[in-house]
């Protein structure tokens, strides 16, 4: 069983990846902005929540057996270490699959489109605001995994990313399956 956890600052396509690769896996997918936007903004500390949340659920489908999907930004390393945990305790792989936009022009496109969109509020921002948001995720989010990571740039069409991360998963089974069967704990 896998749990993969999507990682990614606003626009860079973590979302769309994430949705597409559910829908070719048909892994359930839990995403934490879906959480955040039935709370609303009047929570004090809403993010947490929402995060609590989300791996709430996905721990309940991987106890029922299933592979698992989670897309949010997962800044802190209170988010992966809560990861850790569950993967632990459902013996479910984990694995962090990382998106990233290297056109800057693509990338403030996304973001600006937002506006217009209809998403919820907190989802929406302009691009110098988003400049303060990325300072602070890129403050917050280095540190290092202990888990198959890659990192995926979302400039390539989207069936290349899913063609990249397919090759990617399938190599992380292989080495997943020989890790059990020399005995080893890997990624639990």
């Amino acid at each position: 069983m896998w749990l993969i956890v999507m990682r990614g600052l606003p626009g860079c396509g973590k979302s769309t990846l994430s949705r597409a690769l559910s829908k070719h896996l048909n892994w359930p997918l839990i995403d934490k902005d879906d959480v955040r936007d039935l709370l609303g903004d009047e929570i004090p500390g809403i993010g947490g929540l929402a995060y609590d949340i989300m791996f709430n659920i996905a721990r309940r489908q991987l106890l029922q057996g299933l592979n698992v999907i989670c897309d949010s930004p997962l800044i802190s390393r209170v988010s992966y270490d809560r990861a850790q945990v569950i993967a632990r305790e459902t013996h479910a792989y984990l694995a962090v699959i990382e998106c990233t936009c290297s056109d800057e022009s693509l990338w403030r496109s996304r973001i600006t489109e937002r506006k217009t969109s209809g998403l919820p509020t907190h989802h929406q921002t302009d691009w110098d605001s988003f400049q303060a948001y990325r300072r602070f995720y890129l403050s917050q989010a280095n540190y290092a995994f202990l888990h198959p990571h890659i990192i995926v740039d979302t400039v390539k069409p989207l069936h290349d990313c899913l063609a990249e991360i397919m090759a990617w998963l399938e190599q992380a089974s292989a080495f997943a399956k020989t890790s059990l069967e020399q005995g080893s704990q890997y990624a639990l």
